[in-house]
Order: structure tokens, then sequence, then C-alpha cells
């Protein structure tokens, strides 16, 4: 996937269920030497359903690395979506209470290509 936008970069956390839902979000540009790590946010306020926050970026291309880790609290019922000036990036829902283990969770990765103009 490919993301065009402006900076600052928009970005948006979407969060339900009984789970504790947190993710990151980490911008890499490319260099003649290996990988310049350009801006990371992390969405932490497990309290709120919606967690918003802005990336300042100059212009360039990025690789954008999203993670998100679900784990299971009151029960493993969840809903994420994570936006990227309001295009869903990746979204998943489901529930991570697979073992009688109280704490099961469940991680996510994913990679996009985010060009600032």
């Amino acid at each position: 996937m490919q993301v065009t936008s402006t900076s600052p970069v928009s970005l948006q956390l979407k969060r339900q269920g009984g789970t504790v839902i947190q993710s990151r979000i980490d911008f890499w540009s490319a260099t003649p030497n290996g990988w310049q790590l350009a801006s990371s946010d992390v969405f932490q306020r497990v309290t709120k359903p919606v967690e918003q926050q802005s990336a300042k970026l100059a212009k360039g291309q990025y690789t954008a690395v999203f993670s998100c880790r679900v784990e299971e609290s009151v029960n493993g019922k969840f809903e994420f979506e994570f936006d990227v000036n309001g295009v869903a990036i990746y979204a998943d829902k489901g529930n991570v209470n697979t073992t009688p283990d109280p704490h099961d969770a469940k991680v996510y990765k994913d990679q996009f290509v985010l060009n600032v103009v």
C-alpha cells in the first residue's frame, strides 16, 4: 500500500471491546548507510476509544511500520482500525481469549510506503 500526504500526517487509532489495545507507527527513511528512524508515534492512551496524533515529517518517501498489541482484559473481544489521513491502513476484530491464560494477546505488524509531498 502507498499513501501520499502533506505534513503533518494525521494518525488515528480507533479501538473498542474488552481488551487493552496499544500500537506504534515508525517512519523510516532509506539512506546510503542503512535505515534512519525519522519519527515514531505511540498510541497507549488505552481508555480513549479514538486516539489521534500527528507526525511532522520532512518531504520524502518513508517506509512506515505499524505494530499493534491486543491483550485480554475484562474479556478478549476487540476491534481496532488504524487510519492515516483518513485512509484505513489496518483493521481487525475478533477475540483473543483463546486459552485459559487470563492474559491472552495477539500482535499485528504491517508496512506501507508513505510519500510526504
